[in-house]
């Protein structure tokens, strides 16, 4: 195992990754701009790197407004961070429904603000909490600590998905 990218990925925890809505550009992006900056925005934080293809598919699908006249704004960046963070876990269908409910009551600039700041608090919190600096951290003996954050993951996204359904009246 290569600890010391490990250690790096860790060091980089420290900090909150996603930006806020004031970060974004206040400016329209054409695709490859929003593509790249999304990129940039979720280094780290995602395994697939974004294409045009999947920004095309998010808005066919209704996940993403439509783009005026081929450029994009802070909305669709916010979007984009939001369903690539969350594609991994739940069904595009799952996320377009959340995303809408999240700006029924509120702007999309107040949704995301709440979901990147939550995102970050969580972040440094499980850091805080596991006490991790570096793969030394980590008793190489024990396996199961992996495997315990594996159950864990599963674990909060059953939990996470059957409130969902729950809200929705789908149980």
């Amino acid at each position: 195992m290569d600890t010391v990218a490990f250690t790096k990925w860790l060091v980089q925890l420290n900090t909150p990754n996603l930006p806020t809505w004031s970060e974004f550009p206040d400016f329209e992006l054409y695709m490859d701009q929003l593509v790249n900056l999304g990129n940039r925005y979720l280094d780290n934080l995602i395994d697939t790197p974004i294409t045009s293809s999947m920004i095309n598919s998010y808005v066919k699908k209704g996940l993403m407004q439509r783009p005026i006249k081929k450029k994009y704004h802070a909305a669709h960046i916010a979007e984009l961070i939001v369903i690539s963070l969350l594609k991994n876990i739940y069904s595009l269908e799952m996320i377009r429904q959340s995303i809408k409910e999240a700006v029924e009551y509120t702007s999309v600039e107040n949704a995301y603000n709440y979901f990147a700041n939550t995102f970050n608090q969580t972040m440094i919190q499980i850091k805080k909490q596991q006490k991790l600096t570096s793969f030394e951290d980590i008793d190489a003996n024990d396996i199961t600590f992996t495997e315990h954050l594996a159950i864990r993951a599963v674990i909060y996204k059953m939990i996470s998905t059957k409130l969902f359904e729950t809200q929705h009246n789908k149980i």
